[in-house]
């Protein structure tokens, strides 16, 4: 077979072939538009997977991998692409996910300023054979079996590191987990271990050689059912805020993984809110307050919620840092049962990658005028807001190239209730 890859959908090439007698989509990962290729075809599903076994001609959008292992490795599923191509994909992804009426609303676009050497946050896995050997890497494409690699394009030279002295660490131990990397104090890593099985006792002593040795800062160790960390050095996690300060993590607590993204991404949040000058406002699903110390800053009584203590404790502590807490109250609930005053203006969200259909629903019941919807899922993202569609009108939707080299982007939209009076004059829309 010998299909003509068109376009990428969900992070996968599609071609038409005739199976059976019947033309049918295929989908091929790690193909590109206009690609020509050999697959092995699976038509047992609809729509049919096929597995890609070599490129006989690359079409104009394929570049040369800058990682060996990325085919087998599934964490960066579109580095076969070019950067403009990666980009047009994530606006056809996001524009297709508006709902119907709305795809025709200009779209923003912020380019990644780097593709490689950017993630300051990566999860990674480790496998434990019978004898102690320690395999350590991303999930392999399809699977749940870690991938081993000489080198990882995409992370943050101190992550990289310490990723590769893992198995070290771990020699010894039965069983299985998962490695949540991140920076710390002195933008030292910390980690976070979570394991199910026999974690051997040298691996302690490793990690607290490794805190002696500034190798890392700290680790947090949970092994089976306990219900404390053991806790070696310092494991909090910090980044660069977007408002220059840094920033407090909780430990094994969400973090956007690119910090120049994350500030282009949260002052264009803070933009949006400074234009309509809302008096009160609720921040949902707001973590250790990544856009809540910019959000503070424009809004003169704030709410954030967030279900997570940990990043509840994070948030305060920035809040304070920055002397911000007096107009802010830190909520710690769950963010789709959080019941806001009537006399709201503003609710921000940014929900994990399941969405926020609840929240979404209560927002199409309610009169609060104004809403900023920051997602890193289109299809949950176009799901919430066709529930929207009806009472809201979009001011405004960017794109931001949070994850390079994936097909993951991260969306920031702007929404009006129809109708809603803003200050200084004129109604909703785009502008």
């Amino acid at each position: 077979m010998k299909p003509t890859l068109y376009v990428i959908v969900c992070g996968a090439g599609v071609a038409h072939a005739a199976i059976g007698g019947e033309r049918r989509a295929v989908f091929i990962r790690h193909a590109a538009p206009g690609d020509h290729v050999r697959a092995d075809v699976d038509p047992s599903q609809r729509p049919a997977r096929a597995r890609l076994l070599s490129v006989l001609s690359g079409g104009p959008d394929r570049v040369p991998s800058p990682c060996p292992w990325s085919e087998r490795c599934g964490g960066c599923d579109w580095m076969h692409l070019s950067l403009d191509a990666q980009a047009r994909g994530h606006l056809e992804h996001l524009r297709a996910a508006l709902p119907s009426r709305w795809r025709d609303v200009p779209i923003e676009t912020h380019a990644a300023p780097a593709a490689l050497e950017h993630r300051v946050r990566a999860r990674v896995h480790v496998r434990c054979s019978r004898s102690g050997r320690a395999v350590v890497g991303m999930h392999g494409a399809g699977t749940h079996d870690p991938v081993e690699v000489e080198r990882c394009a995409v992370l943050d030279p101190a992550l990289e590191a310490i990723r590769r002295r893992l198995a070290a660490v771990m020699t010894g131990s039965r069983g299985q987990g998962d490695v949540q990397m991140a920076l710390g104090a002195g933008r030292l890593p910390v980690l976070e271990l979570r394991w199910d099985g026999e974690l051997a006792r040298e691996a302690f002593g490793r990690l607290e050689s490794a805190v002696q040795e500034k190798v890392i800062a700290g680790a947090s160790v949970v092994v089976g059912d306990a219900t404390r960390p053991a806790v070696i050095g310092d494991p909090t996690p910090w980044m660069a805020g977007a408002d220059g300060q840094p920033l407090r993590l909780a430990p094994g607590g969400f973090g956007q993984a690119t910090e120049p993204m994350n500030t282009l991404l949260a002052r264009h949040v803070a933009e949006i809110v400074r234009r309509w000058r809302p008096g009160k406002a609720v921040e949902l699903y707001a973590g250790a307050g990544n856009l809540s110390v910019l959000l503070a800053r424009e809004v003169g009584d704030l709410v954030c919620v967030e279900s997570s203590r940990g990043a509840c404790q994070a948030a305060r502590a920035n809040l304070v840092d920055r002397g911000l807490a007096g107009g802010v109250r830190v909520v710690e609930a769950d963010a789709e049962q959080h019941a806001w005053s009537p006399a709201t203006r503003l609710v921000v969200l940014d929900p994990p990658r399941t969405g926020a259909r609840a929240v979404a629903e209560r927002l199409a019941a309610a009169r609060t005028p104004f809403v900023v919807y920051v997602s890193c899922d289109p299809p949950t993202l176009g799901r919430d807001l066709a529930i929207l569609e009806a009472t809201h009108a979009p001011v405004s939707v960017a794109a931001f190239e949070m994850f390079p080299n994936t097909s993951h982007v991260e969306a920031v939209v702007a929404l009006e209730r129809s109708g809603a009076a803003r200050p200084g004059g004129g109604g909703p829309g785009v502008r």
